[in-house]
């Protein structure tokens, strides 16, 4: 499926956050966080980054399953 690249970034920001060490995970909030605030930026009136991430979840647990698949061992035949 063709995502949107912004979101897909902030999709990837957000998995990072949750399965990054806890050592990196301020890093990986900082990056989630300004990916988070370039959108809302974008937007007339501005929302909050925490709307945004309401908005997106649905697309957002598609998103990390599709990367949970992508870890699973293929078969071969």
């Amino acid at each position: 499926m063709a995502r949107n690249q912004f979101i897909e970034a902030i999709h990837e920001a957000r998995y990072d956050l949750e399965t990054c060490a806890e050592k990196d995970k301020p890093a990986a909030r900082a990056k989630l966080y300004t990916l988070l605030d370039q959108a809302a930026l974008r937007t007339d009136p501005p929302v909050r980054p925490d709307d945004i991430l309401d908005a997106l979840y649905d697309d957002y647990k598609d998103f990390r399953r599709m990367k949970l698949r992508q870890q699973w061992p293929r078969l071969k035949r």
